[in-house]
């Protein structure tokens, strides 16, 4: 696709209306105009994991109920610091096949050891590409099937379409058919997408798809006002939103520079004091950040 195609189609999605119908599914009503994100507590559903008394979230339209810190795992392979994380009470962890691109010792293989043993007491995000053609190592098909056996598990809660570059990327075509396939078998849970670029396009599209429910999207003090309406709004439709990049403040200023924050204890505290974010994904390395992350979301309370 060019990048003028490209451009028309992401202004045709921002500015038309969808035809597809939003399904209610367990929708949590919106008290007084605030997002879907609210504290969750004494909650005895099915799907809840495990949590040492933090205050859970819930997932949007989803039945999940998350901490509000996750463990974004791209950068880790030490499955013994995840493990310690979900000991702390985190009970999610995203990765991507992506990270590692199914070789030895890549990231799902790693939480895949972390979670021997717990895997009811934790959620797993994984993002999966969807341009590859079916003959390629990268096949959405092949890259689900190595992630289930690096994870040794037999199922995804959420299931998310890693960066797409279009519109009809995310809606039409054979990996669509297979990922609405495996959520009939109970292989996927729920469904989403993650974006860095157009987020709003997105946000949009998500809140009036019929197929998504999640999106992770990159997201902190410095994002723009815009975004964060696009965000709220998709909030208050349901969508679970999950913030990415919170302690890289200058992800969202061109050129997209990943760095660290001055103060990584107060960028994360203003991504969750937002009741329109669900929760964040921070990357944790070590544990003494892994510390930090949780003694942040156990302090954060108040939302708007």
């Amino acid at each position: 696709m060019t990048e003028l195609k490209r451009k028309k189609v992401f202004q045709t999605a921002l500015n038309g209306k969808s035809q597809m119908k939003i399904k209610r599914r367990k929708f949590l009503k919106v008290v007084a105009g605030v997002g879907i994100g609210a504290i969750v507590t004494g909650c005895t559903k099915d799907s809840q994991k495990p949590t040492k008394g933090i205050p859970l979230r819930q997932l949007g339209r989803t039945d999940l109920q998350l901490t509000p810190v996750g463990y974004g795992a791209q950068h880790t392979r030490d499955s013994e610091l995840i493990r310690y994380a979900i000991d702390q009470g985190i009970n999610y962890i995203e990765t991507a096949w992506g990270y590692g691109f199914g070789q030895p010792g890549n990231s799902c293989e790693s939480i895949g050891k972390a979670i021997s043993g717990v895997r009811d007491k934790v959620y797993l995000f994984v993002a999966y590409m969807g341009r590859a053609p079916r003959t390629s190592k990268a096949w959405a098909g092949n890259q689900f099937e190595q992630t289930l056996r690096d994870l040794a598990t037999d199922y995804i809660d959420v299931f998310l379409w890693h960066q797409p570059e279009s519109i009809e990327e995310i809606t039409t075509g054979e990996h669509i058919d297979i990922m609405e396939k495996w959520k009939s078998e109970g292989k996927i849970h729920w469904c989403g997408i993650t974006a860095h670029e157009n987020q709003e396009v997105y946000l949009k599209h998500v809140a009036e798809s019929s197929l998504y429910d999640v999106a992770a999207v990159a997201f902190n003090s410095n994002s723009s006002p815009e975004l964060a309406q696009y965000i709220k709004e998709a909030a208050q439709k349901g969508v679970g939103v999950i913030a990415m990049k919170t302690q890289s403040p200058n992800y969202n200023l061109p050129p997209h520079t990943i760095g660290d924050s001055p103060d990584h204890r107060k960028a994360l505290s203003w991504v969750l004091s937002n009741n329109y974010v669900v929760g964040a994904i921070p990357g944790m390395t070590t544990k003494e950040q892994v510390d930090m992350n949780v003694q942040v979301m156990r302090k954060v309370e108040t939302y708007g």
